[in-house]
C-alpha cells in the first residue's frame, strides 16, 4: 500500500502548477540530467537498464559513431551485458580514461 501513496505523492508534487524545473547548475549536474533523460528515453522495456539494442536504437537517431557494444564493454562493470543508471553514473568518473586512450 506505501508504493501507491508514494507514486501518488510524487505524480502529485510533478503537476503542482507551480513546480519549477530543475536547472542544473554545474556542469556535472547538466551532465547527470542528459544521462537521466538518456535513460528514460532509450530504456524502451523500462527495465532500468540499455541494452546494446536500446543503445543502437538512441546512438542511430544521433548519428553516433560510437558503437553501442564499446559503450556497454566501457561502462557495464558487472559485466552483465548491460547498462544501469548507477554504471552510467559511476562511469563519469572514469571520463579521463577514454581521453586518455584516446590520445594514444
Amino acid at each position: 500500500m506505501k508504493i501507491p501513496i508514494l507514486l501518488l505523492a510524487v505524480l502529485c508534487g510533478a503537476c503542482a502548477s507551480n513546480s519549477v524545473p530543475e536547472v542544473p547548475q554545474t556542469e556535472i549536474e547538466a551532465k547527470m540530467l542528459g544521462l537521466l533523460q538518456k535513460f528514460d528515453l532509450w530504456d524502451l522495456d523500462g527495465n532500468g537498464e540499455l541494452d546494446e539494442a536500446e543503445l543502437a536504437a538512441g546512438l542511430k537517431d544521433r548519428n553516433s559513431s560510437y558503437e553501442p557494444k564499446g559503450i556497454i564493454d566501457f561502462y557495464d562493470t558487472d559485466g552483465n551485458g548491460t547498462i544501469s543508471l548507477r554504471e552510467a553514473q559511476k562511469g563519469f568518473k572514469r571520463v579521463d580514461e577514454v581521453q586518455i586512450y584516446n590520445q594514444n
